[in-house]
């Protein structure tokens, strides 16, 4: 027993004193005796006493799960179990309390005729709140009751967190029953596992692989569909157990998106998924020299697979970080600068794509050092194999405009080119003004001496006949046996055309081709590109000598060093490779062409041409971060005129560039759902390397139903951003986005599907936490519910109510005493 007022008590001592000083003057005694019990009880009672005593009558709350998992015969058992527990509650406290994503009340329908549970309705039957259930409801017990939470449920949460109901719990002390309920039964076909890019390019084939369960053989299917719109049937024959099952999706869309999927297989039942994916246009950087119009089907195939392409050639050197394939097509890679071969060096290292298209321009180098493009490029161009050498015919106009440095410079330019043929080559020089003559007659390179001193002695003079010397030349160089035979006709005059184009045509086919070059402005430049265009060869014009040495050893170098084969020659599958995949290689044509190319140790031939040189067709490699690729032929209707009409050859090079796409200082995004919080949390990984940036642009979360929150993304470490954004229980995909495009911050999709119905049987390893962890029972029996298990509860009684009413009894008592003998008269009276 305590007191609020303690000191109240010391009245008690003069009560006493009082009682004994009239108990010796007085004569009723009774009625004193009375009187002082009166007063010590009124002073205890203004003391307020109060006791503590042990109670174990027990207070339950019965949560029963009614989300969508939740099945008619599990609501039933339930039901069942719920009554018995009332039946038996006699002097303790229940209540009943359905719960789903919220909690609710009973309704009436449920109570009519005993207890019948029905499953929750709307919105809230997608989900199970197990933490809202359980927090929400503990306060529910009145005061002097041992708290106690049994919970129904198939242990299938999907939303809050169990964890943090069970730390508040303990701390409280409510232990908590469970009793796991079945669930969706397993007997169907189910989805254990799904696994897809989170990103993907526009126009391609996004792999989808899936691990389904089935309990026995059996034939289904995979629905694919995004935004609502079919994208075709899979079907599948599913094996007993578990099976790995890979379907594609492509879609042509861009930007976020979602892709959902059905698993049906008849009496087994079916199984869904759903999953963002962020679509996005790959960009290509693609540099040719082909004639214009020849690249017509190569630039189709490029718009088929959804590519934005670019020919902006400044764009290696103000940065490729939005770009994500180069492809070199037919391109004179000496033209190339050596600072741009090797930004295209670093930007496959940094992770970017880069694929060399050959073509009749790749020309070979004697004792060329590697620069930084052969590096990146998994083949080196191979050097001419053919013993007969090159043929080259020089035809000078030595008319006498040419005298002073015009003549000079062509005997400098004829003596440079000497100098760069080889001992089996052979070598012409025919001068001409009105009339022709061979100043170096046809012969081997060897004396080099010997030809640049007879090169020497051109002088000037006479007028200009191209024609008769043109046509002398070719017939000695379409005589040699060598392999590449060529003609360069440099003239600063204008000729009568004669039959000149008649003879290019005929060169032509006899594999001769003519370069023509025009000094000065009193040429007749059509006439001169005609007949180089027409031949195969190049046309130069230069209004001034001095770049004339350059461009005429530069010209033969080109069409003397050629590794190319032209035969037709069928390609040949060395090792098939998912790039091959439906194209139909066993069916591809003949090629008419190639340049031929050494593949580099470690990369890997996938096409090979020509059985008896073993040379490879098509060769790639990973190189640093990223991926490059040789094709040795070419894209159009030269060697590949047989192929721009196959019915493979858009899905060929759809498949090889797609193969070839990388990234270069690309951002990592990603968004991840927190359940227990209902809060969408947004990452931003910097590439390695790549420049912070001044400020983070507004960044919006994009949803279903309007859905449309600002996200606060701030720096957390050195190269990651991060925003939390609260979404609660809006389901449906969420784009991210900032309110302007920027590589460093990319537009991401996030898609939170419904989860309920995908849950199926029981998670009896959660409940079995739950009741170990604070302190309840597993599964227990309807009977021991309200058990206390040996606890009890005290609850403090207030005494001094008790005590007024005795003072107000012993004083009507006192009072009764006193006026006893009057009562009785009254009585007697009567």
């Amino acid at each position: 027993m305590s007191f609020a007022h303690g000191r109240v008590l010391l009245l008690l001592p003069l009560a006493l004193a009082w009682a004994v000083y009239e108990w010796r003057s007085g004569a009723r005694r009774l009625a004193l005796i009375l009187k002082a019990l009166s007063f010590a009880a009124i002073a205890v009672a203004f003391a307020e006493p109060r006791i503590s005593l042990p109670r174990t009558r027990t207070g339950v709350v019965v949560l029963v799960d009614t989300s969508a998992s939740i099945t008619r015969n599990d609501l039933a058992r339930a039901s069942s179990f719920v009554s018995e527990v009332r039946r038996r509650k006699g002097g303790n406290w229940m209540n009943v309390v359905p719960f789903a994503s919220q909690t609710r009340t009973l309704t009436k329908a449920e109570w009519a005729g005993g207890l019948h549970l029905t499953p929750a309705s709307g919105e809230m039957a997608n989900g199970t709140n197990l933490e809202f259930a359980l927090v929400n409801t503990m306060g529910a017990i009145p005061a002097g009751y041992i708290p106690r939470l049994v919970l129904l449920t198939d242990g299938n949460e999907n939303e809050g967190s169990s964890a943090r109901a069970i730390a508040e719990l303990r701390q409280l002390q409510v232990p908590v029953d469970t009793v796991p309920l079945a669930g969706r039964p397993n007997a169907g076909v189910r989805l254990e596992a799904l696994s897809m890019p989170r990103e993907a390019y526009a126009g391609e084939q996004i792999p989808i692989d899936l691990v389904i369960y089935s309990p026995r053989a059996v034939r289904a299917s995979v629905d694919l569909s995004a935004e609502e719109k079919n994208l075709g049937s899979n079907p599948v024959d599913l094996e007993a157990g578990l099976n790995t099952v890979r379907v594609h999706a492509r879609l042509k869309a861009s930007g976020a998106t979602f892709i959902s999927g059905k698993v049906t297989a008849g009496a087994l039942g079916e199984a869904s998924f759903e999953q963002a994916v962020q679509l996005k246009k790959a960009k290509i950087l693609y540099l040719s020299q082909d004639p214009p119009g020849t690249e017509q089907n190569l630039l189709q195939a490029f718009g088929e697979a959804e590519f934005e392409v670019t020919r902006e050639v400044s764009l290696i050197d103000k940065g490729l970080d939005s770009i994500q394939l180069v492809i070199l097509n037919n391109l004179d890679l000496n033209s190339l600068a050596i600072e741009r071969k090797s930004r295209l060096e670093e930007y496959v290292k940094g992770g970017g794509g880069l694929l060399l298209i050959g073509g009749e321009r790749q020309v070979y180098k004697q004792d060329q050092q590697m620069d930084a493009l052969d590096r990146a490029l998994p083949a080196k161009l191979a050097p001419p194999k053919t013993p007969e050498g090159t043929c080259v015919a020089l035809i000078i106009d030595k008319s006498s405009s040419m005298e002073g440095r015009k003549i000079e410079l062509a005997r400098l330019s004829a003596v440079g080119v000497v100098d760069h043929l080889r001992p089996t080559d052979s070598i012409g020089v025919l001068i001409f003004d009105n009339s022709y003559q061979w100043a170096v007659p046809m012969r081997r390179a060897q004396d080099t001496a010997l030809i640049k001193r007879l090169i020497s002695g051109i002088t000037p003079d006479g007028g200009t006949q191209i024609a008769p010397a043109l046509a002398e030349a070719y017939r000695k160089v379409s005589r040699s046996k060598a392999n590449y035979k060529h003609i360069v006709l440099l003239t600063d005059g204008i000729s009568e055309e004669g039959d000149s184009f008649d003879l290019a045509k005929e060169a032509k086919a006899h594999q001769v081709t003519i370069s023509t070059v025009g000094l000065g402005q009193d040429v007749n430049r059509s006439y001169l590109e005609k007949i180089a265009e027409t031949s195969g060869g190049r046309s130069y014009f230069l209004n001034e000598p001095q770049g004339l040495e350059q461009i005429l050893l530069k010209d033969v170098e080109d069409y003397s060093g050629s590794s190319a084969v032209e035969k037709p020659l069928t390609p040949i599958v060395e090792r098939p490779a998912e790039i091959l995949q439906n194209v139909g290689m066993e069916s591809a044509p003949a090629l008419k062409g190639y340049a031929r190319y050494d593949a580099k140790l470690t990369a890997e031939t996938i096409l090979g041409i020509d059985p008896e040189r073993k040379d490879p067709l098509y060769v790639r490699w990973r190189y640093g971060l990223g991926r490059a690729g040789v094709f040795a032929s070419d894209a159009k209707s030269r060697w590949a005129e047989a192929w721009v009409t196959w019915p493979g050859f858009d899905k060929f090079w759809m498949n090889v560039t797609r193969d070839l796409l990388g990234e270069v200082n690309r951002s990592e995004a990603s968004a991840q759902f927190d359940a227990a919080d209902g809060d969408l949390t947004v990452t931003y990984r910097l590439a390695p390397g790549s420049l912070q940036p001044a400020s983070v642009p507004p960044i919006y979360i994009l949803g279903p139903n309007a859905f449309r929150k600002a996200i606060d993304i701030s720096k957390i470490e050195p190269q990651v951003y991060r925003g939390r954004v609260h979404v609660g229980r809006a389901r449906g995909l969420f784009r991210i986005r900032p309110v302007i495009d920027t590589p460093t911050f990319p537009e991401i999709g996030f898609y939170r599907q419904e989860e309920e119905l995908r849950d199926h049987g029981s998670n009896e390893a959660l409940l079995q936490q739950i009741s170990a962890l604070t302190g309840g029972r597993f599964n227990p029996s309807p009977e021991s519910v309200f058990e206390a298990d040996g606890r009890s509860i005290y609850t403090t009684w207030q005494l001094w109510p008790a005590l007024l009413g005795l003072a107000i009894a012993l004083t009507v008592a006192e009072l009764i005493t006193r006026k006893w003998s009057g009562i009785t008269q009254a009585f007697r009276r009567r």
